[in-house]
């Protein structure tokens, strides 16, 4: 848990600034985000997934391959 001691002679102000830099130095801003806005694309796809993905880029090559010449 990240906190700050308020101490005598310090406005709410500077304790707020103080706060903020030592979360932004702790990075748990940064892991939270990451984990909130996971990019699928670079998570491990199944066998299943990746099977039907090769499949339908073959069959997408063959119709291109078909109609090339038209």
């Amino acid at each position: 848990m990240i906190g700050v001691k308020k101490y005598t002679k310090v406005s709410n102000d500077r304790l707020v600034n103080l706060f903020n830099k030592v979360v932004s130095k702790s990075r748990v801003l940064l892991a939270a985000k990451s984990r909130k806005f996971r990019d699928k694309r670079r998570e491990k796809p199944n066998a299943r997934l990746e099977k039907a993905k090769a499949i339908m880029a073959a069959k997408f090559r063959a119709e291109r391959a078909k109609k090339k010449f038209y």
